[in-house]
């Protein structure tokens, strides 16, 4: 009896590992911890996905160093399609330059952009602007006055908003926080002069008429936040930067299994659970895919490359 049992348990053990990797369960590690927003939105996202993929989406929280701990971990994973990784923009094209053990967009697999929105820039009602055309102005008259917060030293709120302010070649003081969270915190308690994040945690204070976004970080103006300026308002259209978030995967994944991926994260953003979250949120469905998702990877990594270099953040 006892040997039948073990010859059954290898006999499955081998059938296990005969299965081809889509057919298994796929790892989506996600670079942050559980119950905030990111992890959120692709828990969502991953529900809607495995209905079109055929196999299971087990997420796997994987914080620390920026995000960077879990990029790692999945590019050295075998680009079979067993792991991937959840993103959002900074651990891809802002954290990089900080690392010593560093990595960059041939390490990995874009595979797809699911949503996208802009930081924004608020103020206290106090502050002398309400456009973004004000807000420059004021900052302009006064260099190293007034002061931001952002989600911490060399991250995409940092480099952003550097980006933003060297091109209108104004001096702003940057004070860097634990995340959009702390830095809210920070801003609403007056500590900091200029709230620099993303748009939910804000939104709130907005609505209620305590709190003004006199700009986001995007080209065009944001839908969530109509009268908010855009950079093309302020005339640098080209210094865009933006809060995306997507799935990417191992160097080397074979172009079959992208196609695939492809297909059912596309099939989870039309899912009214994942629309509702994503507007919720304050931001928008967008899908880049292939040469125009790996474009825009690149093009990001190496502005704010570029901004890290001019701070003195870049890695030697």
């Amino acid at each position: 009896m006892k040997k039948q049992v073990l010859r059954l348990a290898l006999a499955a053990a081998l059938a296990t590992l005969a299965v081809p990797a889509a057919a298994q369960q796929t790892r989506l590690i996600i670079p942050a911890p559980p119950g905030g927003g990111t992890d959120g939105f692709f828990r969502t996202v991953a529900v809607a996905a495995e209905k079109k993929l055929g196999s299971p989406l087990v997420v796997m929280n994987v914080g620390g160093a920026g995000g960077s701990i879990a990029m790692k971990q999945m590019i050295r994973s075998t680009p079979d399609g067993s792991t991937l990784a959840a993103v959002w923009s900074s651990p891809v094209t802002a954290v990089p330059h900080t690392l010593k053990d560093s990595y960059g967009p041939d390490d990995f697999t874009a595979i797809i952009q699911i949503s996208s929105a802009p930081y924004v820039f608020c103020v206290r009602p106090e502050f002398p602007a309400r456009t973004g055309p004000e807000l420059i102005e004021a900052l302009r008259k006064n260099p190293g006055k007034y002061s931001y917060g952002n989600d911490g030293i060399g991250g995409t709120g940092q480099l952003a908003s550097e980006r933003i302010f060297r091109a209108k070649n104004v001096s702003v003081l940057s004070i860097p926080f634990k995340g959009a969270g702390d830095t809210l915190n920070n801003f609403l308690g007056g500590h900091v002069d200029i709230y620099v994040g993303s748009i939910l945690p804000v939104r709130p204070h907005v609505e209620a008429g305590k709190v003004f976004c006199p700009l986001v970080s995007s080209a065009e103006r944001a839908a969530s936040l109509p009268d908010s300026s855009s950079l093309a308002d302020i005339g640098i259209p080209g210094e865009q930067t933006l809060l995306w978030r997507g799935i990417i995967g191992p160097k080397g994944l074979p172009s079959e299994v992208v196609a695939k991926l492809q297909a059912a994260f596309i099939d989870a953003a039309e899912q009214p659970d994942v629309q509702k979250f994503v507007k919720d949120s304050g931001e928008q469905v967008v899908i880049r895919t292939g040469t125009e998702l790996d474009r825009m990877v690149r093009d990001e990594y190496r502005a704010l490359g570029e901004v890290a270099a001019s701070l003195g953040l870049a890695r030697q």
